[in-house]
């Protein structure tokens, strides 16, 4: 977000030295300067609400996450107790493929074993709460299911926003770029003459040093980005490497396993991705024209523990 942060910043800086000379504008030419504070009021919001640390959305989730669990747990070993008493294979057979299943099954994985479970257990409720020593065990079980079910409903829906909202700064920024190279630094331009400090304040904060481009290479505006997860659990990885190898470049994934290579120009790239405790995946090979903007997203294996 650093770097979409620092551009959002430098459209305002211009739109503030736009607004101090608004009287040099009218008509479409002011309607131009308008629609830039247009764009910069919306990717202000859009980075306030993506500057906000994913970790709080975690955190609730990891807290329903482990009482879910715990029940879940305890709910396998009163099935295998029930099956003993009542002769209830189908029970038996389902609580024992469970367990052996539960700790490298993904959480929605989890909620169907547990859904399962509730309706295999609820025609022995009775025998359940004496096992238990707890009165309406099934129901507080089945209350716990669905408290769950809905916590990663609600932090799929809320890292879809985060991904939208990012696309949408993309798009933005475009825009912003846009309006600015093809109409507003012609306007200013024009304007030299009747309102240099106009002319000169823009064009000085206009002028950033750019890097050399090679003989014959074309300038462009593509970037790639994209999210890294755990292909178990669906968590975002976090730290991971992304290489860009004809740049010999190396970009680290944020808290969200979002990453963004930008500045990019037309070529074909190849993209790696490596984080300690995954299988490598194949490198993702991607041809970039003008003004692109392509997504890949890498999905990673845990490596399976050695076992002495």
């Amino acid at each position: 977000m650093k770097t979409e942060i620092l551009r959002i910043e430098r459209y305002k800086a211009l739109y503030r030295i736009l607004n101090q000379y608004s009287q040099a504008f009218q008509g479409e030419a002011l309607a131009s300067v308008q629609s830039l504070s247009t764009l910069n009021n919306r990717l202000s919001t859009l980075a306030s609400d993506l500057t906000r640390p994913a970790s709080l959305v975690y955190m609730n989730k990891k807290n329903i996450r482990s009482t879910f669990m715990r029940e879940l747990q305890l709910s396998l070993k009163l099935s295998m107790a029930v099956s003993n008493k009542t002769g209830d294979t189908a029970l038996g057979d389902a609580a024992l493929n469970y367990r052996r299943e539960i700790l490298n099954s993904s959480d929605f994985r989890r909620y169907e074993m547990a859904l399962h479970l509730s309706q295999l257990l609820t025609p022995h409720s009775s025998l359940i709460d004496e096992l238990s020593n707890q009165t309406g065990f099934i129901a507080q079980f089945s209350a716990n299911i669905q408290l769950f079910s809905e916590t990663l409903t609600a932090t799929g829906l809320s890292f879809n926003e985060r991904k939208a909202g990012r696309n949408e700064m993309k798009e933005l920024l475009a825009e912003c770029n846009r309006l600015v190279t093809l109409e507003l630094d012609g306007l200013v331009e024009i304007r030299k003459e009747s309102h240099p400090e106009l002319y000169n304040l823009y064009n000085t904060l206009r002028k950033r040093r750019k890097p050399k481009r090679k003989t014959g290479e074309k300038p462009g505006l593509s970037d790639i980005s994209g999210i890294v997860t755990d292909a178990v659990s669906g968590k975002p990885v976090a730290g991971a490497q992304i290489t860009l190898l004809q740049q010999a470049s190396v970009t680290d994934t944020d808290a969200d396993g979002f990453f963004a290579l930008e500045e990019l120009h037309e070529g074909n790239y190849t993209v790696g991705c490596f984080a300690p405790g995954y299988q490598v995946p194949e490198s993702a090979t991607v041809q970039l024209g003008t003004d692109d903007s392509v997504e890949i997203n890498f999905a990673l294996q845990p490596v399976e523990p050695i076992l002495n």
